[in-house]
């Protein structure tokens, strides 16, 4: 799929790290410029540094997704930069501590839901804004398979990533007369920092690893080509998806 995305304009949330990090990588080789947002500034302008380096037309920003203000000013200085946006994977996301259902604080719930619900509409709002002017575009929202399926100990994560793949359903519904596309990944165990939650939980590599068929955990550029594939044109009767990346885990 060489250079399927030339020609395109595209933000990924999150991008400092992880499946951010390996899907820039991935839509960088495949032609796109871009915009990368992060909380982690430094951290995102290194990989823009790296990415420049190469060819790729790109700039880093800081960004707290939660914050209505911070999401709008992010999307005009990538407007500024890249002349358009026509692309995003809205992949900005924390994790939680497995914790049980009912000893989960009031803060802890604010603060997920803030950054893995609302920060992934508030990017939408701002992202269908703009690409109802220009004439369409494609979304990615990364939803976790625990948009699918329930995990003990993870309330209120669950909660979010369902939340992800309802607002991804609606806004494909929304989108399609402006030909913007919206679809949700839903990846399984991925070797990202995230993952750490659960291992510091005493869920072990292994027993991740066990929850799905082929009894391994996936690497982020896995989920990286599928992203590439949903906002590319190869893609461009798939909206209001939320496809499973999860060797299998909720086929079971």
């Amino acid at each position: 799929m060489g250079n399927s995305l030339t020609g395109r304009h595209i933000v990924v949330t999150g991008a400092a790290s992880g499946m951010g990090h390996a899907t820039a990588l991935e839509l960088a080789a495949n032609g796109a410029s871009l915009a990368l947002w992060d909380i982690d500034l430094p951290a995102a302008s290194a990989l823009a540094t790296s990415l420049r380096d190469q060819g790729t037309n790109c700039l880093a920003l800081g960004v707290d997704v939660s914050r209505d203000a911070e999401v709008a000013a992010a999307m005009q200085q990538s407007v500024a930069h890249l002349g358009q946006i026509d692309g995003a994977f809205n992949n900005a996301g924390i994790g939680m501590p497995t914790t049980p259902f009912e000893t989960l604080s009031e803060a802890e719930f604010d603060r997920i839901v803030a950054v893995n619900l609302k920060g992934v509409w508030l990017c939408m709002k701002h992202q269908f804004q703009h690409m109802r002017g220009i004439g369409g575009g494609a979304i990615v929202n990364n939803a976790s398979v625990s948009g699918l399926v329930a995990l003990a100990g993870q309330g209120a994560y669950t909660a979010t990533k369902h939340g992800v793949v309802g607002l991804t359903k609606a806004a494909a519904v929304e989108g399609a007369a402006a030909h913007i596309r919206v679809n949700a990944i839903c990846p399984g165990a991925v070797r990202t920092p995230i993952l750490q939650h659960l291992e510091q939980a005493g869920i072990t590599e292994a027993a991740l690893a066990g929850m799905s068929p082929q009894g391994r955990i996936a690497e982020p550029v896995e989920i990286a080509h599928a992203v590439v594939w949903l906002l590319s044109k190869q893609s461009s009767f798939v909206t209001g998806a939320a496809l499973p990346i999860d060797g299998g885990w909720v086929a079971q």
